[in-house]
C-alpha cells in the first residue's frame, strides 16, 4: 500500500481548489487511506515543500511513496521541479486537476472531476511513465522541467496578458470569452515585433531572420486550453517545436482561429518539428513562459530534451465519460 505525501494549493483557480481539496480529504478518510499534506501559501511553495519532503526520505522509503498534488499545472510544475532539485530519487507524482487550465491533465487524459482523478490514482498499481520536458538555459545559467510547453516570442506575450486579464462574466455567460482571447492576440502582434532564431537539431541548423513564435510543447494543450501543436504527445518520447516566421497579419490571424479552435493548421511560415533534442538560439530580449509562467524578458540560448517521470495514475480505469 503506497503512502501518499499531499501538495495542496487552495488558491487555485480563484480559491475554487480548496472544494476540490474537501471532496478528495474527505475521500481519503472514508478509504482509510495512508496519507499527510501540506498546504502552499505563496507561489513557489511547492517547490520548497517538495524538495523538503524528498530528501527526508529514506531510500526504503523511495518504493512506497507517491506525492499526490492537488492545484494548477503551475502547483504540478513547482513540485516536479522541487523533487527533481533533491537529486534524490524520481518519486512518483499524480495529480488531481484544480486549476484554471489544467493542460497536463487534459493532455493524457486524467480526469476534471476531482474524485474521478482520485480514483485514477487510488486504482493505480504500478507507476507508469508520461514524457516531460527539461530545458537549459546557458546564457544565464539555469534549468528545470516543464510540463506543458516552453515558448518564447508572441505566444508567450499572449499569455501573459491572458494570465493578467480580469475574465469578463458578461462574454463568459454568453460563451464569448474568445473575444478577449482574439483582441490580446491582435495586441501581441501589434505590440511584438519579430526576432532572429537559429535551430540545431543534431548536426543540421535552420535559420528563421522574421521569427514571431518559438513553442515547444510535451503534449497538445497550452496554457488557456489553447492547442498549438495538436500532434504533440506525452507518450512519443518527442518533443514538438513550432516556429512561427515571416508572419503578415492574416497569416497570424487564421493561426489564431487554428489554436483556439483546436484545428490542424498547415501553411506558409508554419514550420513543424519532432526531436527528442534540440538547441534553440534567440539573441534579443523576448518574452518567455514555462507551463504559463512568466519569464523575465532576456536572451534564450536554451538547450532542450525529453525525458521519462513516473506517475502514479491509472487514467483507462475511468471511462472517458466519467472523467468530466
Amino acid at each position: 500500500m503506497q503512502n501518499y505525501f499531499v501538495i495542496v494549493n487552495t488558491f487555485a483557480n480563484h480559491g475554487k481548489s480548496k472544494v476540490s481539496w474537501a471532496s478528495v480529504q474527505a475521500e481519503l478518510n472514508q478509504r482509510a487511506v495512508n496519507y499527510s499534506f501540506e498546504l502552499t501559501h505563496r507561489p513557489g511553495d511547492a517547490r520548497q515543500i517538495a524538495h523538503q519532503f524528498v530528501t527526508k526520505l529514506t531510500p526504503a522509503d523511495y518504493q512506497k511513496t507517491v506525492i499526490l498534488v492537488v492545484g494548477g499545472d503551475g502547483t504540478l510544475n513547482d513540485t516536479l521541479n522541487g523533487i527533481k532539485d533533491a537529486k534524490v530519487s524520481d518519486i512518483p507524482l499524480s495529480f488531481i486537476p484544480s486549476g484554471n487550465n489544467n493542460s497536463f491533465a487534459r493532455g493524457i487524459g486524467l480526469a476534471t472531476d476531482p474524485l474521478a482523478a482520485l480514483q485514477q490514482t487510488l486504482n493505480a498499481q504500478e507507476p507508469c511513465y508520461y514524457d516531460v520536458g527539461f530545458y537549459q538555459e546557458m546564457s544565464h545559467n539555469t534549468q528545470g522541467y516543464f510540463l506543458n510547453d516552453f515558448s518564447v516570442g508572441q505566444d508567450a506575450y499572449l499569455v501573459s496578458m491572458l494570465h493578467h486579464q480580469k475574465e469578463s462574466r458578461l462574454l463568459e455567460k454568453f460563451h464569448l470569452g474568445f473575444i478577449s482571447f482574439f483582441f490580446a492576440l491582435f495586441k501581441a502582434y501589434l505590440d511584438q515585433e519579430s526576432f532572429p532564431v537559429t535551430l540545431r537539431l543534431e548536426d543540421q541548423y535552420e535559420f528563421f531572420k522574421h521569427s514571431s513564435i518559438v513553442n515547444v510543447s510535451n503534449q497538445p494543450f497550452i496554457s488557456g486550453g489553447l492547442v498549438l501543436s495538436p500532434e504533440a504527445s506525452a507518450t512519443d518520447q518527442q518533443l514538438d517545436l513550432v516556429v512561427a516566421d515571416n508572419m503578415n497579419l492574416l497569416k497570424f490571424i487564421l493561426l489564431g482561429f487554428s489554436v483556439y479552435f483546436r484545428k490542424k493548421f498547415r501553411f506558409p511560415g508554419i514550420h513543424h518539428y519532432k526531436s527528442k533534442e534540440m538547441h534553440l538560439l534567440v539573441n534579443s530580449v523576448e518574452f518567455g513562459q514555462i507551463d504559463g509562467e512568466e519569464l523575465p524578458n532576456q536572451y534564450f540560448d536554451l538547450f532542450l530534451k525529453v525525458i521519462k517521470y513516473p506517475f502514479w495514475l491509472d487514467v483507462e480505469s475511468i471511462p472517458v465519460k466519467e472523467r468530466h
